[in-house]
């Protein structure tokens, strides 16, 4: 249903890849969540006129500037409520820094920033002159969906994770671990925050630079006090993308497939022999993630997200509270810190 009150004007910082698609996005689905892109922020302005005549007719055209400071020559009824952080990865703590400074909202693309200290100072500038952050951290929400009618046995958990992809130039400003692995970090941050899984004893990571001068691929183990043990493997130099879990726990075993949108889970039934286990399998519509990541992030601007059990129909929420799910500088922070520590001890390998 359209929002009765006057839709929430974005800036969308940055033209690129997630820039466009953002900007797509909200003229698509705006009119029913009350969102307009009045503003683009772009340093390269022909690209910038490109992308917003690309959706004349669509709507108002947005005003196109070349910097953030230019926002003063903007006229009133164009000034943006909110800004999209879509810049190269290498800068998105200082463009939210100055976005928040200008009294903007932000959802900024992942990652947040590229350490732990980043993601403190920027929840604290936010918190200082009352604004929002929300952060690009999709799979956050599949995670929640896969997970809605099912509570694994808590125990020693092993998990074992492959994301890997083609390598794409665009992402060569920054490393693996921010560009792909940090999903797979974030969701076992997720799964932990609700679980409790164990603590880390120790962390092992190896890692390679060999098509930019970051890391391309890398390994990644953390050994847990109880026993259980996590491996993630990243790398962007895949001929094909694909994206799995596989777990188990006591009395169950499963595997996730994220492009699939499918969790297939078998537990052990009470009263058979030991090796008797059963069926499940669990699969989520596709969907529209970045739909669902803008209206959520409107609804967080207007004051009226739906954030309890009691306030929506969502099942997710019958098992996941927002603040959890929610990809906040608060929520990503642990997320970071892991980063940080991975960064600190990996093994750089010749290439």
């Amino acid at each position: 249903m359209a929002s009765k009150k006057p839709p929430v004007r974005f800036a969308v910082i940055g033209a690129g890849h997630m820039g466009s698609k953002h900007i797509r996005k909200i003229y698509e689905i705006g009119e029913k969540i009350g969102a307009q892109v009045t503003v683009i922020v772009e340093p390269d302005e022909l690209r910038g006129i490109a992308v917003a005549r690309e959706n004349q007719g669509r709507g108002p055209e947005p005003k196109v500037i070349s910097n953030i400071g230019l926002l003063t020559s903007v006229p009133a009824e164009f000034f943006p409520e909110a800004a999209i952080v879509a810049v190269p990865a290498s800068i998105h703590a200082e463009t939210t820094l100055g976005a928040l400074n200008k009294g903007l909202h932000c959802l900024v693309e992942k990652p947040l920033g590229f350490s732990a200290l980043d993601c403190r100072e920027m929840d604290a500038a936010a918190n200082r002159v009352k604004k929002i952050i929300q952060v690009g951290l999709l799979e956050r929400w599949a995670m929640a969906h896969m997970w809605g009618n099912w509570k694994p046995a808590v125990g020693p958990w092993t998990i074992h994770t492959v994301r890997n992809g083609p390598f794409v130039p665009r992402a060569a400003d920054t490393d693996v671990i921010h560009d792909l692995l940090i999903h797979d970090l974030d969701l076992f941050v997720l799964l932990d925050s609700v679980f409790g899984l164990s603590p880390i004893k120790n962390i092992r990571a190896r890692g390679t630079k060999l098509r930019s001068n970051h890391l391309d691929h890398v390994k990644v183990g953390f050994d847990l006090e109880n026993g259980g043990f996590v491996h993630f493997f990243a790398s962007r130099l895949a001929a094909d993308s694909s994206r799995r879990w596989e777990m188990s726990g006591p009395g169950w075993h499963a595997s996730i497939d994220m492009m699939r949108r499918a969790l297939r889970r078998f537990e052990r039934v009470k009263g058979k022999t030991s090796t008797y286990f059963e069926a499940y399998e669990t699969s989520w519509p596709q969907g529209d993630p970045l739909a669902l990541e803008i209206e959520t992030f409107v609804s967080r601007v207007r004051g009226t997200f739906r954030n309890s059990p009691e306030d929506t129909e969502d099942p997710i929420f019958s098992f996941w509270d927002s603040e959890k799910i929610l990809p906040t500088p608060k929520s990503v922070l642990r997320t970071h810190e892991l980063i940080d520590e991975i960064l600190s001890c990996i093994q750089v390998l010749d290439s």
